[in-house]
């Protein structure tokens, strides 16, 4: 039976790392897909285990973002901005049609998927399903675009690198960042109830059922 030295795992290892460090931090970073993909075809790995250590590194990474997002958010962020995405987060959850889309869409789609776990983390939300949901979807992306991925980066720096020149990428996370300031803004709890759309985490249903 062969061995396993620690020179075997160490690239695997720095995969993880690295995917920890791209996904813990809250924005202007590169996809963790195209670190995956240096990997392979630079570095010869294989592209199911690769698939599989990104996936792991990149929810562990989404995992410390919402957990940080919580903590920072009770120091700084306006206690009513957090009820407002509370009560957001609440109907979401409440709403498995809305919120598997939605999930969908972060996971899935071309939306960066740091907004979803801080808006998670802000509004003190389970982030367990989240981060299940986000494990699985990743490892199957990883599979397609490592699988697909012709030419990528020609050396590690450039794999990991912000993408400081992509327009395209920074206007898509400063969007995303300016929606989810306009987000918690909102009075969600007077809107749904014009809507007619009830949550349990409504801090104004609270209140007035305990009265």
């Amino acid at each position: 039976m062969p061995q396993v030295g620690v020179q075997d795992l160490a690239p695997w290892v720095l995969v993880w790392l690295l995917a920890v460090a791209i996904n813990v931090v809250p924005a202007f970073m590169p996809p963790t897909w195209a670190l995956l993909a240096y990997f392979h075809i630079g570095q010869g790995l294989a592209v199911l285990p690769l698939a599989l250590v990104g996936a792991f590194g990149s929810t562990t990474g989404r995992a410390l973002l919402a957990l940080l997002s919580r903590a920072v958010g009770e120091r700084f962020v306006p206690a009513r901005w957090r009820a407002n995405i509370t009560t957001l987060v609440g109907v979401l959850r409440e709403n498995p049609a809305l919120e598997w889309s939605t999930l969908l869409l972060y996971t899935l789609g071309p939306l960066p998927s740091n907004q979803l776990f801080i808006a998670v983390g802000l509004a003190g939300a389970p982030v367990a399903p989240v981060l299940a949901f986000f494990a699985v979807a990743r490892f199957i992306s990883y599979l397609i675009w490592v699988s697909v991925a012709a030419t990528t980066a020609t050396s590690l720096r450039e794999a990991v690198a912000p993408r400081v020149g992509n327009a395209v990428a920074i206007a898509a996370q400063v969007i995303g960042f300016v929606v989810l300031i306009l987000i918690m803004q909102i009075d969600w709890s007077t809107w749904l109830e014009r809507w007619h759309i009830t949550s349990a985490a409504s801090p104004k249903q609270e209140n007035r059922s305990e009265g």
